[in-house]
């Protein structure tokens, strides 16, 4: 589209569209390099380059923006990126591309050296070439993400605790990588009321603290803080305005005037009914998934919700866990969380709290898959169609080659566990926003495909090396990804509740993951609308918003088009953190209709 200065152009990358350009491109050449260094035949080579692989999408989605800015066809590229955790993941697959070229390369080894020694020479070929190209791209990007002159990272977080906590370690992650970070954006702060106003009043407050804390946390940092506009910024004409005041200086932040009294807000409307558990999720749940959009207060609804169903009937043994990669769980409980389930302070005695830490746990899996294959290995005799120094390799390699995620899907598989062993009656997982939550839910399937993919290599070599412990674990983990499947789609012992806010970009995400879960198979228990309006007297401009928020939600229904619990919060300055405040907060939710189903 033309502007006054130049003309923008806007894309949705379509990831799983470059994945499947980049397969055909080079079908002939991967075909040629696992026929050379594996024993698979046609039709096992064609079956696993129709496998699907979630996460790779992504990296070749980020290897298309590479050649985009290197082909020049743009003065500026700018990237709209996944949430903290998992774009923190993506700024590390430059490793991801060095390993899949060297993985390429050890399954080339073995024809090269067959070659020499036959031959007396190897003349390189277009397989060699695909995995020079492929390291290429690797040492391209990783040099691209660290050069200050070509890339540029901005910042943006909402002006509430939780995000400065997110905020302060994703940015010492992305210098721990050498990258470097130069705006930090505060969004949404709010303007001074133009007249008396609990509700921003309250917020006012919270959010200079908040802001005060950026400009020490973020001292060597350009700080830019942008207020909260009437209505959302959708369109050039909004959008260009936004960007004038993004460009500024930054605006300063409101003082709330003195008033007599006490500010308070959430205060329940009496025409609605609170939102009792009983009434819209059953006694036989024993899973509960909480998705949504980032920064919409997933893991604030989730926590409370655990603390609610611990507390619904003794003795409750219910878990909460945190499979998202930039873990917040924590910090909404005012604890300090790891790997192992921990109590928190003053909480219902049967409820826990854990955040998965799935890189570790993968580390630990793929320790123990290595184990297998050199006791395997090392008990191998010998055989004359097999070299133990190359196909060791190979098999040891293809272990590196599980779907990115797959960490994430072991911690899911954690849930499994922990209900086999009747450890808790209830879990419910806080998981990575919207995107990256429905990867989660396709990765049982997946993951399903690449053991049965796996197996079937494995047993092409049965009859030299055996299976030994690794073909036992293949089939245990194969065993608990059919009952994760099967759990997930069970309306009686799992839901999903989406979580989101009363504004137009929230309402249509939701009801494309409601869509997207309907999909999958996955019952949807209720849509929560979060953090709305509330309290006497308001300003003109929140009264303005409490009509807009009413609008939206009416609009949700319709978006819906089935019944659908809907369930509303009242906003909080501050938002809730700690036990007794979730508590109480989660006691003034109100529920708008009658369950589904």
């Amino acid at each position: 589209m033309p502007t006054r200065r130049g003309s923008l152009h806007a894309a949705e990358l379509d990831a799983d569209a470059a994945l499947a350009r980049f397969v055909s491109a080079h079908r002939g050449q991967l075909a040629r390099i696992l026929s050379r260094g594996t024993y698979l035949d046609d039709d096992d080579i064609e079956r696993l380059l129709r496998l699907a692989l979630p996460g790779v999408d992504e990296l070749i989605g980020l290897l298309e923006l590479t050649r985009l800015g290197e082909a020049r066809a743009y003065e500026d590229v700018v990237v709209d990126t996944a949430p903290t955790g998992h774009t923190l993941r993506l700024l590390a697959m430059p490793r991801t591309l060095a390993r899949m070229a060297e993985v390429l390369d050890d399954m080339q080894a073995k024809y090269r050296f067959l070659a020499q020694s036959l031959g007396g020479r190897y003349r390189p070929d277009a397989a060699d070439a695909l995995v020079d190209e492929i390291a290429g791209d690797g040492r391209r990007l990783h040099a691209l993400l660290r050069d200050p002159d070509r890339c540029a990272f901005s910042w943006i977080l909402l002006p509430e605790a939780l995000a400065l906590e997110e905020t302060k370690d994703a940015i010492a992650a992305l210098r721990a990588n050498g990258l470097s970070v130069g705006d930090v954006i505060v969004n949404r702060l709010t303007p001074e009321p133009g007249g008396p106003c609990v509700a921003c009043e309250g917020r006012l407050c919270a959010e200079r603290e908040i802001v005060r804390a950026a400009r020490h946390a973020f001292s060597d940092h350009a700080l830019r803080l942008l207020p909260a506009l009437a209505r959302e910024p959708r369109g050039v004409g909004a959008l260009r305005g936004l960007g004038r005041a993004l460009s500024s200086n930054g605006v300063a932040t409101a003082t709330p005037r003195r008033r007599r009294g006490r500010a308070r807000s959430g205060r329940r409307a009496p025409a609605r009914r609170a939102a009792a558990l009983g009434a819209w999720l059953p006694d036989t749940l024993q899973l509960v998934l909480f998705t949504g959009k980032g920064g919409v207060g997933k893991t604030t609804c989730a926590t409370a919700l655990a603390l609610a169903l611990a507390a619904r009937r003794a003795p409750r043994r219910v878990l909460v866990l945190s499979v998202d990669p930039a873990h917040s769980l924590g910090d909404v409980l005012g604890v300090s969380l790891g790997d192992d389930a921990r109590h928190p302070p003053g909480a219902p005695a049967g409820l826990h709290a854990r955040e998965i830490d799935a890189p570790a746990l993968f580390a630990s899996q793929r320790a123990r898959y290595l184990a297998a294959v050199g006791e395997v290995f090392d008990a191998l005799r010998g055989d004359s169609s097999f070299d133990p120094a190359f196909d060791r390799t190979v098999v040891e390699d293809l272990i590196d080659l599980a779907p990115p995620g797959i960490d994430e899907l072991l911690g899911l598989l954690e849930v499994v566990e922990a209900l086999d062993r009747s450890a808790y009656d209830v879990v419910v997982v806080d998981t990575a926003p919207t995107g990256h939550a429905l990867r989660l839910l396709e990765m049982p399937e997946a993951a399903l495909e690449w053991v049965h993919a796996f197996m079937e290599i494995l047993l092409k070599y049965r009859k030299v090396i055996g299976l030994g412990d690794l073909g036992a674990d293949l089939v245990a983990l194969a065993r608990d990804l059919r009952r994760l499947g099967a759990l997930l789609r069970d309306p009686d012992r799992c839901r999903a509740l989406v979580i989101t806010r009363a504004a137009a970009l929230p309402r249509l995400e939701t009801a494309r993951l409601v869509r997207a879960l309907n999909r999958f198979g996955v019952t949807v228990g209720g849509v929560i609308v979060n953090a709305l309006t509330s309290g006497e007297p308001l300003c003109a401009r929140c009264r303005q918003a409490t009509r807009a928020e009413q609008a939206s939600v009416k609009a949700l229904l319709v978006d819906l088009k089935d019944p659908t619990t809907i369930v509303r919060t009242p906003a909080l300055a501050p938002p809730p953190r700690g036990v007794r405040a979730l508590s109480r907060w989660q006691r003034s939710w109100e529920l708008m209709s009658a369950a589904r189903g």
